[in-house]
Formats: C-alpha cells, sequence, structure tokens
C-alpha cells in the first residue's frame, strides 16, 4: 500500500510541528484514537480503534521517529496489532514547507499489513488508510485554524570560534608581535 499527497495547513510551520508532535493534538485529530502516549522525543505508543471491513478492532502501536528536523520534516516508522485482526506496519516520510501564508505538509505513506487484515485485500486496507488520513487532516486542519499565529522562535546563537581571535588578547599579542617584527628589522637592518 502507497499513499502521497499533500495539505495544506493554516499555520506556519514551526507551530503546524509543535502541533504534529504535541500526544494531546494528535489524540484529539487520529480517527478513532483511544490513546496517545510520548515515550521519548521521538517515540510515541497509541491505541486506535477502528473498522475496517466492517469489524472493530483495537490495534496497540507505536511511532518512532527519526530524520527529525524540527519545523521541516522527519521520517516515521509505525506498527499496530490487534490479536485478532493482525499487524500493521509501514513508513511515513513527513515534510513541512512554508506555503501561503501557511504550511504545506507533504507525506508518502508505505504500508504492509498481516493476519486477517491483509486477506481483506490491498483495496480495502488502502481505502481504510486513506480514510483515516482524510479524518485526521480534517481535524487537524480544523484545530490549527482556531490557533492564535506566533512568531517562530529566534534562530540558535552562532557558536563562538574557539581560538585566540575572540580573546582581547589576540589582537595585543599580533600588535606586540608586528612591533616586535618591525622594530627588529628597524633596529638591526
Amino acid at each position: 500500500m502507497r499513499i502521497a499527497d499533500a495539505q495544506w495547513i493554516p499555520s506556519t510551520p514551526h507551530q503546524t510541528w509543535a502541533a504534529l508532535v504535541d500526544p494531546q493534538v494528535l489524540q484529539k485529530c487520529l480517527p478513532g484514537c483511544v490513546e496517545v502516549r510520548q515515550l521519548s522525543p521521538t517515540e510515541y505508543a497509541l491505541t486506535l480503534r477502528t473498522k475496517v471491513g466492517g469489524v472493530e478492532h483495537d490495534y496497540r502501536g507505536e511511532i518512532l521517529l527519526s530524520d527529525v528536523e524540527p519545523g521541516r520534516g522527519a521520517m516515521l516508522a509505525f506498527e499496530g496489532m490487534d490479536a485478532a485482526a493482525g499487524l500493521a506496519i509501514g513508513t511515513a516520510q513527513l515534510t513541512l514547507a512554508d506555503k501561503e501564508n501557511g504550511t504545506r505538509v507533504s507525506y508518502t505513506v508505505a504500508g504492509m499489513a498481516g493476519g486477517k487484515l491483509a486477506e481483506l485485500g490491498e483495496a480495502v486496507v488502502l481505502k481504510a488508510g486513506r480514510k483515516i488520513l482524510d479524518k485526521f487532516f480534517s481535524a487537524f486542519i480544523e484545530h490549527m485554524s482556531r490557533q492564535p499565529r506566533t512568531a517562530p522562535p529566534p534562530p540558535p546563537p552562532e557558536p563562538e570560534a574557539a581560538g585566540m581571535a575572540n580573546s582581547s588578547w589576540s589582537w595585543a599579542v599580533a600588535a606586540l608581535v608586528v612591533v616586535a617584527l618591525v622594530g627588529y628589522h628597524l633596529l638591526y637592518q
């Protein structure tokens, strides 16, 4: 299964990113979400109650973020399992870009199913995946449209260069060396 699409979000990239990694926002916007817990800055545990093929199941799973660039995107690996329905695993590439006074969120999801879920066929699983994504982004866009805009955080300060270049004594030492060289040439030449 592969799904690629993009959505326009009515908020700045830094606000969009902050909301996308906020467990409370995820729990609110993910359809059928029972719980989202942040286990670490890059790992989440979640439980989704979803109906696939007319049967409702609770999928317990994890999302792991990698290649994280706050405000710009990340790679996600996900897995979800229900003892009766089977397994859903996959990856998603998420990219955020400043676009028309908002944020363009582009995503490509690749996934596979196992067990009884796979027996339903790729078309049914793909339809269910698209439905979950559409509902998530509808709720997420609505949530973000109600948030006040904030200025982006200031860029991190430039690190100071190491060595004598930043020392007030470095100029005195350099001047002393120049004076010594000029004095040597004037006195001994």
